[in-house]
């Protein structure tokens, strides 16, 4: 596909062609390597914003998850403590009677 831009400054087209020298392409290459440059970099500036929306959903997701999870920990804590006293047990006996019973202590070092 052809594109014609008009109007442009003297100056900015010798600077072009300066580049272009340098580089040993014609003014058109050099332009058409700049345009697609920079629809390149348009999209992945364009991909990290949504990137980095994403990366933020799912921070704030994972902060609420252990929040959450915080909760219900001290939630099922008390519950157990509630429970140990219901039953007239001492808690380190409880412990040891659920570490003996469902092997609990040795699947947490694993």
């Amino acid at each position: 596909m052809e594109i014609k831009i008009r109007d442009v400054d003297v100056r900015a087209v010798k600077v072009l062609d300066e580049e272009a020298k340098k580089q040993k392409v014609s003014r058109n290459v050099l332009l058409k390597r700049m345009v697609e440059d920079a629809v390149k970099f348009d999209g992945i500036k364009l991909a990290e914003k949504e990137l980095d929306v994403t990366v933020s959903r799912v921070a704030d997701g994972l902060e609420m998850t252990f929040k959450r999870l915080n909760h219900v920990e001290k939630r099922t804590l008390h519950l157990y403590l509630i429970l140990c006293d219901a039953l007239g047990l001492n808690p380190e006996e409880a412990n040891h009677i659920l570490d003996k019973t469902f092997a609990m202590g040795d699947k947490e070092e694993n």
